[in-house]
């Protein structure tokens, strides 16, 4: 595919070249927005969002242009860059307008659909119109803000907390009487919701002494900080030699075309009466969840999705197999896969059984996703440290339910150390079960004699 830009007096195009022909296809932009859909320039501006990332919008903007279409009122959203390297621009060229592409399985039926989204009202860089955030946060209508500034950007020596801080500030000094604000971080870690509180809380006292008292009374009081937990993998831009397919099939060519899988889920941690109230794009309640306690979809997450994943990276690697699509095809490994989350993971954790199988099987099913290109060495990054903390907590659990060794694990953990090259020592607890240890050894002997194909003929 060839592709340029040219300027035009009224408006930018690209020359897209697609299966030979040459197409000139008007770049994305407000009069590309059906008003069917709803009449998204009367909607207030209702969200700060902090973060310009194509998980935002996938999951954030995706789930407010829903509620919009569905007469939910949720709003606009007005999007900070802030760091040099960010969408503002894009944003902003496309009038806030972006398309987001869902590719995957779908109760086992291939999707493959386009939306677009309005959601987005405008983009502000932090750096040069810092001053336009401050006063978009002391407006009435604004009741809820929005962060994924990657867990490098979530440290109090960072500049998002501090700049966070200050926006609350402002606030404070220009509508202290204001609604009550909900500030719901989506960074991937733990607890993100108390974290980043307690960022807020000690830069707030580093203010003048008899303000700062105030300002930190006003944020316990009128501020909300949610801990929440985002699912959905997306990749971002499509392949190029896929783009022009798609550009012409849509009549228009954009800058931040989003793939993403149709699976998606977002669980909100809060009062949800006053959650909804504020912001109220829980149209769809498998994919929007808001509850008092989010530890039983951070659990369901941590265990169904993420332990197999690390489980299964040495055994997937020494098979030679590249992504995770290629593991749930192959004759052993997918199989093996299969009775490793049904038959030992499932049983060692709390989750209620009805519900985990379902979730269960919807993992398989995204593992299976024709148009996703999950590379195993990506997922290896930190496997020691992720098999200590997602896997090792089963192989305790499962010996402490139903008294016997779980074979599978016990094979994948073969597999883990034989793959770095470490003693079982390394698999904290685990290594305190003598029979599970016995177990691993057993495997690992396999391993080395026959290989993983010859260990998995034996499973």
């Amino acid at each position: 595919m060839q592709r340029r830009w040219q300027e035009d007096k009224s408006q930018r195009v690209a020359w897209v070249t697609f299966k030979g022909e040459v197409s000139i296809l008007p770049s994305l932009s407000g009069a590309c927005w059906p008003d069917r859909a709803y009449r998204r320039n009367v909607l207030p501006e209702r969200v700060l969002q902090f973060g310009t990332g194509m998980l935002l919008r996938a999951l954030g903007a995706a789930s407010v242009d829903a509620a919009n279409r569905a007469g939910r009122s949720a709003g606009r959203i007005v999007v900070v860059q802030s760091t040099p390297h960010g969408n503002a621009r894009a944003l902003n060229d496309q009038d806030g307008l972006f398309t987001l592409v869902e590719r995957g399985l779908e109760n086992g039926e291939r999707v493959d659909r386009t939306r677009l989204i309005g959601a987005i009202s405008r983009a502000l860089l932090a750096d040069t119109e810092w001053d336009r955030v401050r006063e978009i946060a002391a407006r009435p209508e604004i009741q809820v803000i929005v962060s994924n500034v990657t867990e490098a950007g979530f440290r109090l020596d960072a500049g998002f907390p501090a700049r966070l801080t200050d926006a609350l500030r402002a606030r404070f000094e220009r509508l202290p009487d204001g609604p009550p604000l909900f500030v719901i971080p989506t960074e991937l870690i733990p607890d993100n919701g108390p974290q980043l509180a307690a960022m807020v809380d000690e830069l707030a006292t580093r203010g003048p002494p008899p303000r700062a008292g105030a300002f930190r009374r006003w944020l316990s009081t009128r501020v909300q900080f949610c801990s929440s937990l985002v699912d959905r993998i997306t990749t971002g831009a499509p392949p190029e030699d896929e783009r022009a397919a798609l550009e012409t099939r849509l009549g228009y060519s954009d800058a931040l075309l989003t793939v993403t899988e149709p699976y998606a889920f977002w669980a909100i941690e809060g009062d949800p009466a006053a959650l909804r109230k504020a912001f109220p794009i829980d149209v769809n309640t498998e994919s929007i969840v808001f509850a008092p306690d989010i530890a039983l979809y951070r659990e369901r997450k941590l265990r169904l999705l993420n332990a197999t994943h690390t489980a299964m990276v040495p055994l997937a690697m020494l098979a030679g197999v590249r992504t995770v699509r290629e593991a749930l095809d192959h004759p052993r490994l997918g199989a093996f896969l299969r009775r490793l989350l049904f038959d030992e993971i499932i049983p060692a954790t709390d989750l209620p059984a009805n519900a985990a199988t379902q979730f269960a099987r919807s993992v398989v099913e995204r593992f299976r996703n024709p148009w996703l290109d999950h590379e195993w060495r990506m997922i290896a990054t930190n496997q020691e440290t992720k098999m200590r903390i997602r896997v090792v907590p089963l192989i305790v659990s499962f010996l402490k339910r139903r008294g016997g060794v779980p074979d599978g694990l016990a094979l994948a953990s073969a597999a883990h150390l034989a793959f770095l090259r470490q003693p079982a020592e390394t698999l904290a607890e685990a290594s305190q079960l003598p029979d599970f240890v016995a177990a691993v050894e057993r495997w690992k002997s396999v391993i080395e004699r026959e290989g993983v194909e010859g260990a998995l003929a034996h499973d």
